[in-house]
């Protein structure tokens, strides 16, 4: 009975509402650096100072230690073994770049820059400690601070394409595109054969919506590195741009395969299954996508409704409630709360959002959504009484 009077939720409003960044750009951020990887300095550090036999033999024996807790996974452990070999060999850098390592993976980001900090005073030559740093910075949130970092290693060595491409990803996130290619282009010249380079440059200009312009570097990036899920995911940006289905929809399952955990795709696939009618498949999508992401809310809006479709009232409840503590003046998002409450048996609150739904209606001078909502209201009350 309820499909007559559901009213999907505006999810493609909010899809378009804001330019996101895509994934494979943070990937190209997270990673850039990486050889080893962008801060993995191996965490095995060597002898510096000059010890005696048995401050060498106690040393040693808790780099062992340390070792061990590493292979075991119990970073915490190695954190405090590192720092009681630091009692010892108080100017070692490794312990200290040691130390930041273990805690990014952690993602203990604050105190991992003051380690890579440490480390970089007793070596400031060292690229690895740097890259540490920037990359520590980046995952802290303190991007200026990062985009410094790299500028700091692109001066001591202007040919690293690692650091170029770093720092054009952190400018291209704060939108200055112009400095963004720039640093970009200077990493491509340095590095021709790394996809995360022609990929970056692919999403800088996918951030300006320039669609066409984006294609040729992503494709270039895709016959380096197939595998990277996060290039078939900006191709599909491309192809539903021009409207070519068929090619978004290969991209986007090839994204999926390559990233189960890609919500972005998942939703996009599950819209393109809808508007061809394929209600199921696309439900299983974007049911994905809202686990993946639940903050998400176009996901949780679809699934939302094609949850009220099938009287899944206690999941619906779920997604709206989402929905309206992102959007608490959403009146679309109120109305289909209360449908869902009331059909879970939640009769009292159901009408408590439906009446907020009318009111926020008015508030808006939507004159033909209050009279819907009204009508409803009339036809509830009279079933009660």
């Amino acid at each position: 009975m309820w499909k007559a009077v559901i009213r999907a939720y505006g999810s493609k409003k909010l899809a378009t509402g804001t330019r996101r960044i895509g994934l494979g750009l943070l990937l190209a951020i997270a990673l850039a650096g990486a050889g080893t990887p962008a801060w993995g300095i191996s965490p095995a550090p060597t002898l510096v100072a000059q010890l005696s036999d048995a401050q060498e033999e106690r040393l040693n024996g808790l780099l062992r230690d340390a070792r061990g807790q590493i292979d075991r996974k119990n970073y915490a452990a190695g954190i405090a073994t590192y720092q009681q070999a630091l009692t010892i060999d108080r100017d070692n850098a490794q312990l200290y770049a040691a130390i930041g390592y273990l805690q990014i993976l952690q993602q203990d980001f604050q105190l991992a820059i003051e380690s890579y900090r440490q480390a970089i005073d007793r070596d400031s030559r060292n690229l690895p400690f740097r890259y540490g740093l920037a990359h520590s910075l980046y995952k802290a949130g303190r991007d200026a601070e990062a985009a410094d970092a790299y500028r700091a290693i692109i001066r001591m060595a202007p040919t690293e394409a690692d650091a170029h491409l770093g720092l054009g990803s952190l400018l291209l996130s704060q939108s200055r595109y112009d400095e963004a290619r720039t640093a970009l282009e200077e990493s491509a010249r340095l590095a021709p054969n790394n996809a995360q380079v022609y990929e970056a440059i692919g999403q800088l200009y996918l951030a300006q919506e320039r669609y066409d312009e984006a294609l040729a570097p992503l494709q270039r990036a895709l016959r380096q590195d197939s595998s990277r899920g996060t290039i078939h995911a900006s191709l599909a940006k491309i192809w539903l741009h021009q409207g070519r289905n068929q090619e978004a929809e290969a991209a986007l399952r090839q994204a999926i395969a390559a990233n189960a955990e890609d919500w972005e795709s998942h939703y996009h696939l599950a819209e393109l299954l809808s508007a061809r009618g394929e209600r199921q498949a696309a439900f299983n999508f974007y049911e994905e996508a809202a686990e993946t992401n639940p903050g998400f809310v176009p996901a949780q809006a679809a699934l939302g409704e094609l949850l009220l479709e099938r009287q899944q009232y206690t999941r619906a409840i779920i997604s709206y409630q989402a929905i309206v503590r992102r959007f608490p003046d959403d009146a679309g998002a109120r109305y289909n709360l209360g449908i869902a409450l009331w059909g879970n048996g939640r009769r009292e609150a159901g009408l408590t959002y439906l009446e907020q739904a009318r009111n926020l209606y008015d508030e808006q001078g939507s004159r033909s959504d209050v009279e819907r909502v009204e009508a409803l209201l009339e036809s509830l009350t009279a079933e009660v009484e």
